[in-house]
């Protein structure tokens, strides 16, 4: 048996049995130092952006706007 199996195996037996536990919202803490989110807003703040779509729609992805206001959030 591979390690993928295995993986595959043990992740299948953790998954919820029902509809109420799998759509269960459940709270997570995850750290990450600070000096890494320091370099990543540094990365974010020098972001050379593309050119505004051709088109108002969705239809070339996501809008530059959109993927703009993310980054500032």
């Amino acid at each position: 048996m591979s390690t993928l199996t295995v993986v595959a195996e043990e992740f299948a037996k953790t998954q919820p049995t029902d509809v109420e536990e799998a759509t269960e919202t459940r709270r997570f803490h995850v750290n990450v130092p600070e000096a890494e989110l320091t370099e990543l807003r540094r990365r974010i703040n020098a972001t050379k952006w593309p050119e505004r779509e051709t088109v108002a729609d969705a239809t070339q992805g996501v809008q530059l706007a959109t993927t703009q206001a993310l980054a500032r959030y």
